[in-house]
């Protein structure tokens, strides 16, 4: 791989700005933003949801735990989860295999059954390419399924027609691996195959569900017998970009199914499903990843977070193309706090700008444009909340539909895990959320005057 060099022309940087790729611990663009977004590191406490403490190496295993890890899209939790992976990597005690649903399998209307045989393709490559035995007897029980309901099935014995004999004779790891990776690929590009095995699993998911756990414990038990690991932690990326009616599904009216695994395994979950609500479902819902924190409250400014928003820029770009000293304040403020907003909008300068250098105009023009990509979708009804919201100093109004759908499109952000609110920077220079603004203030004064006659 060649070496990160940083970017000196705004072409350069472009070129490099990649919304899907994500940053992970050892890249020397990552940023450590734990004390940035308020809290307490993501990977310690995502640790702690499975019994284990990482500062303190305590660790208490607990059968079975499905966790969902919340977070607007671009605010971080792909970093987070690679993060967590080379963490727990360097210790002995979980053993993270970690699953990017968005690169094995089609994640439209992706359910239940899709996730479980991409798990279970995963910890088989995983094993195979570490060269990790798993005894023929530990995998009967899934060899089993495979012959006698999944192979079997009519719609893909085409498909499965060379390998049918290789596995009546021998079931490995390699074999398994070999199996599952002709198995996704085909259901990614044939709805027919994707259908079939989801059909094969809801009506055998009892003997699958033994089957894969069977394969599982067998797993753990040889992390154990090598000294890697005492548990596996199944790590689910991806699964955040599904539709809400996908996730609610998946994770609210299948979360027996998924419960029926005896895994530890921690999803990533569309923040939309989080606002509508999620004391329904059986699983672990707790964890939300706040954006970064810019300013307080109250208004005063929140200095990690302006300098780890610093640091993000300055890795993406020397800071030296900048004409203007007040050009990267400018650009993190109207960032809002929010990762990938803050990209955008050095996207849009290097686009615009019409020499070597970005002065302050191009960053102007470059937050006009962001601002008005919020416009297209904004209502009269979206500005008057949003105003009422910063007016209030971004108290919790309640999470309808019109408030869910802000969040949801990051025209209001929030902060500390959710407890206060505000507009995106660049959404306050729309004139439809001026003229809101304007009008609350009056109706404001009104209400004074009135109580001022009233006494």
């Amino acid at each position: 791989m060649t070496p990160y060099k940083l970017p000196t022309h705004p072409l350069e940087a472009l070129a490099n700005i990649n919304f899907e790729e994500a940053v992970g611990p050892d890249d020397p663009r990552f940023v450590d933003t734990d004390v940035a977004r308020g809290g307490v590191g993501a990977p310690q406490r995502l640790a702690k949801k499975f019994s284990l403490d990482l500062v303190n190496d305590v660790f208490f295993p607990t059968g079975k735990k499905h966790v969902l890890l919340f977070g607007p899209i671009g605010s971080g939790k792909s970093t987070e989860l690679l993060r967590l992976a080379r963490t727990l990597e360097k210790g002995r005690r979980l053993f993270p295999i970690l699953l990017n649903v968005r690169g094995e399998i089609d994640i439209n209307n992706l359910q239940y059954a899709d996730v479980l045989m991409a798990l279970a393709s995963a910890v088989a490559k995983k094993f195979d390419k570490l060269a990790l035995d798993v005894p023929a007897a530990s995998l009967e029980s899934l060899r089993k399924w495979f012959m006698e309901h999944a192979i079997s099935e009519e719609r893909i014995k085409e498909l499965s027609a060379e390998l049918q004999s290789e596995a009546g004779v021998e079931f490995t790891i390699p074999f398994l691996a070999k199996l599952m990776t002709r198995l996704t690929s085909a259901f990614k590009s044939s709805s027919v195959y994707k259908d079939s095995l989801r059909e094969v699993v809801n009506k055998t998911f009892s003997q699958f569900a033994l089957a894969f756990n069977e394969f599982v414990l067998a797993a753990e038990e040889a992390l154990r017998a090598e000294g890697r690991a005492d548990r596996l932690l199944l790590i689910v990326d991806g699964t955040d970009k599904i539709p809400l009616q996908d996730a609610e599904r998946l994770f609210v009216f299948e979360s027996e199914q998924l419960l029926a695994i005896e895994a530890l395994v921690l999803y990533t979950a569309p923040i939309s499903l989080k606002y509508g609500g999620t004391g329904v479902s059986k699983l672990d819902t707790d964890e939300v990843l706040p954006i970064i924190k810019l300013q307080h409250r109250d208004g005063a400014r929140h200095e990690p977070g302006w300098n780890a928003m610093r640091e993000m820029l300055g890795k993406r770009i020397d800071v030296n193309v900048f004409r203007d000293p007040g050009c990267v304040d400018k650009l993190i403020e109207y960032s809002g706090g929010h990762p990938r907003e803050l990209l955008r909008l050095l996207r849009l300068a290097c686009e615009l700008t019409e020499t070597e250098r970005i002065d302050l105009s191009t960053v102007e023009r470059a937050i006009d444009k962001l601002a008005a990509d919020y416009r297209y979708w904004l209502r009269q009804e979206d500005y008057a909340l949003l105003a009422q919201i910063d007016a209030n100093q971004g108290a919790h109004i309640g999470n309808d539909e019109l408030t869910r759908n802000l969040l949801w499109r990051l025209a209001l952000l929030q902060y500390n895990d959710g407890s206060w609110r505000a507009s995106h920077p660049a959404v306050r220079r729309l004139e439809g959320y001026i003229q809101a603004r304007k009008e609350l203030e009056k109706q404001i004064a009104i209400s004074i005057l009135e109580d001022l006659r009233i006494r």
